[in-house]
């Protein structure tokens, strides 16, 4: 059984990402973890604001079941949290173990001040120990016939990503799309890291495309998603070398922001 979390502000995107999950894992035996965080511990009238907490967390879980159908290879697991947000959900994750996390990315009209639309990137540098799935909130499920994974391959690429991304590979038959950016810094330990990731996805892959740059790595990956009908985009998450480019220059949160498909960010996970 995979355990799932699934982080909840009770906000239409959350509830689309659970949604999404619940419908991509219908046929894999999955205990959601529904996790709110209702405050902090110096919270006043804590008592109220967890009982209406676990109100809402049952009202949640009545609903998915309404709307995807009651589904015996599914549980939940209800958690009302009184902790920081990103710090509450990531020592969550880390301390049972979650196999994956799902949250949503709000769209362009919704309010400001939703949970998770904003923090999707505190949450993916605060969740250390398993991939993040981040599900725009205007998508209708759909079966993800191509997965594009991009790198530099300044690093070797993990054996224990190579199976998360062949397993969502595997999920619904969906082709693994290699697609490098060229990179003048590219030297012999790259190529190697890149062949050798090659080699390991070799039988779910397709051939690997190359992107020149044009108007910057952001518009080359999005013309890149439309061009070939990407369903789903995967990266390694490198808090100090690919990423560092995209966070410091904001250029993840823009990617992030302008994506029409499901964003799955893998960890920077020892071999």
């Amino acid at each position: 059984m995979l355990h799932i979390l699934a982080p909840t502000d009770f906000s239409n995107n959350s509830y689309n990402a659970i949604f999404y999950a619940a419908r991509l894992f219908s046929e894999i035996s999955i205990e959601f973890h529904l996790v709110h965080v209702c405050g902090d511990d110096g919270s006043s009238d804590m008592e109220r604001v967890k009982l209406e907490s676990a109100k809402n967390l049952d009202a949640l879980q009545h609903r998915l079941v309404r709307d995807v159908g009651k589904n015996n290879k599914h549980s939940w697991k209800k958690v009302s949290l009184c902790s920081d947000m990103a710090k509450g959900i990531a020592d969550y994750a880390k301390e049972n173990n979650m196999d994956l996390t799902v949250i949503g990315n709000k769209a362009k009209d919704e309010v400001r001040d939703i949970l998770f639309g904003n923090n999707a990137m505190q949450l993916v540098r605060e969740i250390t120990q398993c991939p993040i799935l981040i599900i725009p909130l205007e998508i209708d499920f759909e079966q993800v016939g191509k997965i594009a994974f991009t790198s530099n391959y300044a690093h070797p690429i993990a054996g224990q990503n190579v199976k998360a991304l062949q397993f969502f590979s595997g999920l619904m038959e969906s082709t693994i799309v290699p697609m490098s950016i060229e990179d003048k810094n590219g030297n012999a330990a790259t190529k190697q890291n890149r062949a050798d990731f090659l080699e390991a996805i070799s039988e779910s892959a397709s051939k690997e495309v190359k992107l020149p740059v044009f108007e910057g790595k952001v518009n080359t990956i999005l013309e890149f998603v439309d061009l070939w009908s990407i369903d789903m985009l995967c990266m390694v998450y490198y808090p100090h070398h690919f990423f560092l480019e995209f966070i410091g220059k904001g250029i993840i949160k823009e990617l992030n922001a302008k994506l029409k498909i499901p964003f799955l960010i893998l960890p920077n996970s020892p071999d």
